[in-house]
């Protein structure tokens, strides 16, 4: 800590003099700080609100389904494990971008657990979305679900403007990240 006082202050005016210089110095001063003190608590609040906002702003626009995805006792235990190429526990991960405010991360935790999902033959979103009911954010489709769809319509079993307002809810669902390991699909007509 910075010291104002030097060696010919004591000298000139002695320790006790000092002493109470200082005590009535802050004395003087503890208004003044305490108000600042909460102006700063304040503000760091309102920043942190302001951060949260943003990031769920921006998983609410790239996952739609998060907020589900994270109350799934699956994504949790998927937390526990570690990352691949770190041997770091995910969830740290996953806590160390949610600090950093570093949205993209988290979109990525997210999407990498839909991802897993759809790849380790765990239960389709189909079948989520059924346990789970209607949503506001929408159906999360899996590969399979857009597969029987398309042959569905292709075989006729499917009326064409069912066909139609499936294929445009997939085609929304692709922007919004709610497709289980997207990669192009190929012949698949209006849904591909």
């Amino acid at each position: 800590m910075a010291s104002y006082l030097t060696l010919d202050d004591e000298r000139n005016f002695g320790s006790e003099l000092l002493d109470v210089a200082i005590r009535a110095a802050k004395h003087g001063l503890a208004p003044e700080l305490e108000r600042l003190h909460g102006e700063n608590a304040q503000l760091r609040d309102e920043v942190s609100r302001a951060a949260t906002t943003a990031l769920n702003q921006a998983l609410d626009a790239a996952v739609p389904n998060w907020r589900q995805i994270n109350n799934d006792p699956r994504f949790h235990q998927w937390l526990l494990t570690p990352e691949i190429y770190s041997g770091v526990i995910r969830d740290r991960l996953l806590k160390d971008a949610a600090a950093a405010g570093d949205a993209e991360r988290l979109i990525r935790f997210f999407r990498g657990f839909l991802q897993e999902q759809g790849v380790a033959g765990q239960p389709t979103a189909s079948a989520r979305s059924r346990r789970a009911g209607p949503t506001v954010t929408g159906r999360i489709y899996s590969r399979a679900d857009i597969e029987r769809y398309s042959r569905a319509y292709r075989e006729g079993r499917i009326p064409e403007a069912e066909y139609q307002r499936i294929s445009a809810d997939i085609v929304r669902a692709s922007r919004e990240g709610r497709i289980l390991n997207p990669e192009p699909l190929n012949g698949l007509g209006a849904i591909g």
